[in-house]
């Protein structure tokens, strides 16, 4: 017959349980705490420029195997501590590594190109006895900022009240392709007052162009001219490029025949009394 236990004895039976279940055991493969805990991959970057790559880890109470990087699943660096020497690269299109500043957790990735475009993998693994292994992706962007500022083409220089006015911007060749703006006296232009092309060359090199067109009403000039600016915008970088059109003779212009029209409306009424004058209006 089986003796029942104290009260005391009991309650201490069942602490002593639940504080012996509620403690992890490490010893299992699903409580070790393996993982990637960061991932840096700078982007965009500027071809030619050199970055450095670096993956954060934990291991728990495991032992590390190795740690691998991958372009595009293509394996370009190996830390291996266990290995004599551990660093070790194997050559990938677009990646350049400079293992003297490269270690087990980082690699310094010197001349990035187009090339160096994709996406980069870090990989840990464990050594026995549980031989698990974790990995991550991220994307790299490389930018081929234009070699020159926007270029703008007229179609004529000498401009009169009341024409319409074309002009073209043209962007300089880069990767992607440039993002262009019109300004009008530092107001950004109307969307229905430009067409815009992007051409695409056989060096994976792109470039845009945006015309504007608009009629040159005496509102948008200001002391006789009008500003235009083209802003080129590549990610982060931006190259300008401002041009102004005159008009001032044309203002005299205009008030000259104005002056004209007053002249003659005057003649006519004196030669006729009965005409009767309501007003000159001159644009």
């Amino acid at each position: 017959m089986t003796k029942a236990l104290p009260l005391k004895a009991y309650l201490l039976e069942r602490l002593f349980f639940l504080i012996m279940t509620s403690v992890p055991v490490f010893g299992s493969k699903h409580d070790i705490p393996l993982r990637i805990s960061m991932l840096h991959v700078p982007t965009p970057v500027v071809a030619g420029d050199s970055i450095l790559l670096r993956c954060g880890y934990e291991l728990g109470n495991e032992t590390l195997y190795a740690v691998k990087w991958y372009k595009n699943m293509g394996e370009f660096y190996r830390y291996v501590p266990a290995s004599d020497p551990p660093l070790k690269t194997f050559p990938q299109t677009g990646v350049d590594v400079d293992i003297s500043k490269s270690e087990k957790s980082s690699v310094y990735l010197r001349n990035l190109s187009l090339e160096s475009f994709g996406n980069y993998t870090c990989q840990v693994s464990t050594d026995k006895p549980y031989f698990r292994c974790v990995q991550t992706t991220k994307h790299l962007e490389v930018v081929v900022p234009p070699s020159d500022g926007p270029v703008l083409m007229e179609e004529k220089s000498d401009y009169e009240v009341g024409d319409n006015v074309s002009i073209l911007c043209n962007s300089g060749k880069s990767k992607p392709a440039p993002e262009l703006k019109w300004y009008i006296n530092d107001q950004l232009a109307k969307s229905d007052l430009y067409d815009k092309e992007t051409v695409v060359y056989p060096d994976q090199l792109e470039s845009t162009s945006l015309a504007l067109r608009f009629r040159l009403k005496p509102d948008v000039l200001h002391n006789g001219k009008v500003t235009l600016k083209c802003v080129a915008t590549v990610k982060h970088i931006s190259a300008v490029t401002t041009k102004e059109i005159r008009a001032s003779g044309t203002l005299q212009a205009t008030s000259q025949k104005c002056l004209l029209w007053a002249c003659l409306a005057i003649i006519l009424y004196l030669q006729n009394k009965h005409m009767k004058i309501v007003g000159v209006h001159c644009i």
